[in-house]
């Protein structure tokens, strides 16, 4: 009988199969997320004070809209800018500890956005395109940056879970992961300036619902 030599790849598990679990796993936790999202019942909105839906959505339900929709990702965001800049200019003084918080905020942060992401998507964004809601361009730009931290929020999340970049080296993935952490910083401030804006600068004017049902511009309510 001849022997044979052993096959090389024989006992190794294939890098693929352990990216299909991961990946695999990613899709799973975002369907539920996205699902949980969207069953959410609408939360009740607060008086309004004529302001854009980003700052009235802010100010409604305190403390808990406020915590839910702002702190929450801005405080993840800044936790892993802080942890980054350890990382970068400190590596041989960055421990687990703080590589770990990086990680971890990244990924919960991640994850958490897109709940957010598509609950204002169905509670928010539909019904004020469906029914011609919007304040002019400010309350446009102010809610259309706020959701769009969901792609470096997201991203960095892809990232931490190896399913983005996964043959990337130490360099081009701290790289990577910095910048997106500086476009959600952008992102987040844009929003909230333009959302503290008082609509009406760019144009917007607001209109008064009368009793019998006609609008009477140039008066809030």
């Amino acid at each position: 009988m001849v022997a044979t030599a052993p096959s090389p790849t024989a006992g190794v598990v294939r890098p693929g199969v352990r990216r299909e679990v991961r990946v695999g796993l990613v899709a799973v936790v975002s369907l539920v997320i996205v699902a949980i999202a969207l069953l959410l019942p609408v939360w009740p909105a607060g008086d309004d004070m004529g302001s854009t839906h980003y700052m009235g959505l802010l100010a409604a339900n305190q403390p808990w809209n406020l915590l839910l929709f702002m702190a929450v990702p801005v405080i993840a965001a800044e936790t892993i800018a802080v942890t980054e800049l350890v990382i970068l200019f400190s590596p041989q003084r960055a421990g687990r500890a703080v590589r770990a918080l990086n990680r971890y905020a990244g990924l919960i942060g991640g994850f958490y956005f897109l709940g957010v992401f598509v609950y204002l998507m169905k509670h928010a964004v539909v019904p004020l395109m469906t029914d011609g809601g919007w304040r002019g361009p400010a309350d446009v730009i102010a809610v259309g940056f706020y959701l769009l931290g969901v792609v470096p929020l997201f991203g960095m999340a892809l990232m931490e879970a190896r399913v983005l970049g996964e043959a990337w080296d130490d360099q081009r993935r701290l790289k990577v992961h910095a910048t997106l952490v500086g476009l959600f910083l952008v992102v987040a401030h844009v929003a909230m300036i333009t959302g503290m804006l008082d609509p009406t600068v760019l144009g917007w004017q607001p209109t008064h619902a009368m009793e019998d049902g006609s609008q009477m511009a140039g008066m809030n309510h």
